[in-house]
């Protein structure tokens, strides 16, 4: 398979993986209404490992999962436990549409990695659309504000958690099942809730929010396995672009959900970025078409 059909075959899996992601937290910011965090995260997780275990048997793939003690693998699970921490405390305290905005620095940072380690061309015009990238998340979180606050700070942090989640995901490549990768990183976050929970006191959920975290718990694997496969074998700066797709998703669950509707200020940040983004697009397009021409 060559490199451009692999190129668009992750570009899919990116924006599913990003539709399911936003789903995840839109049920995870459901739940945290009536529970707090920790617990949230036992649920969702336990929803999910039980998921996760029929999907393995399923596809005969239970033999591999002592590979999560991969030391990739699981550094990975933390990871993404550390972002699912971050990103429930976010949610807690900030619209859906922010928080999610406000993560999108990551496909930028990656973009810059590309460039700076792995040698990917990077034009100057994505550059360009780079520092706008950067511009709109200043819009979103409003630094030297009232609005930039806690909440801010832990939706910032955990770019940083998910950039090294991706980037994992990147380096482990073909040679662990993306489930048995999938189930690392659920469990580190069931693991996670269950400690969290002993320094929290437990509150009986209502039939709703078990729902909810347990519609989160599927989300969040089958998010987890098209974000693995996602990054197989693609170039970062072809497919983290497509990451943008998630702002939408996101914004559209938040005002159907929880009314949520971000202001000017916010809405103006996300806009810059999404347009970044498909130019960043749009460049890779005209990018692949050019070496397409040059290979006929």
């Amino acid at each position: 398979m060559d490199k451009r059909t692999i190129n668009r075959r992750g570009m899919l899996f990116m924006v599913l993986a990003m539709a399911l992601f936003s789903a995840n937290d839109a049920g995870t910011k459901f739940a945290i209404k009536e529970v707090p965090v920790s617990e949230v995260m036992f649920l969702r997780g336990l929803f999910a490992i039980v998921f996760i275990a029929v999907v393995l048997w399923w596809r005969d793939e239970l033999r591999d999962t002592p590979k999560i003690f991969d030391w990739q693998v699981s550094l990975r699970g933390f990871a993404e436990a550390a972002s699912g921490v971050l990103l429930i405390s976010a949610f807690a305290l900030m619209p859906l549409g922010n928080v999610i905005t406000i993560v999108q620095l990551v496909p930028f940072i990656m973009t810059i990695i590309g460039a700076a380690m792995l040698g990917e061309r990077v034009g100057w015009r994505r550059w360009l659309a780079v520092a706008a990238g950067f511009l709109g998340v200043l819009f979103v979180v409003k630094p030297g504000t009232a609005v930039s606050d806690t909440a801010s700070l832990f939706a910032l942090a955990a770019t940083f958690t998910i950039l090294l989640r991706d980037m994992l995901a990147r380096w482990i490549g073909t040679r662990i099942p993306a489930f048995v990768v999938t189930l690392g990183s659920i469990a580190a976050g069931l693991f996670v809730g269950a400690i969290g929970s002993m320094f929290q006191t437990w509150q009986t959920p209502s039939a709703l929010t078990i729902l909810s975290a347990a519609i989160s718990g599927v989300c969040l694997v089958l998010a987890q396995f098209f974000i693995v496969l996602a990054y197989r074998g693609t170039e970062l700066s072809a497919v983290a672009p497509f990451r943008y797709s998630i702002v939408l998703f996101a914004v559209v669950y938040g005002f159907i959900l929880f009314s949520d509707i971000p202001d000017g200020w916010s809405f103006a940040g996300m806009v810059i970025m999404i347009l970044s983004g498909l130019y960043m697009l749009h460049r890779e397009t005209l990018r692949t078409r050019g070496a397409a021409k040059g290979d006929a």
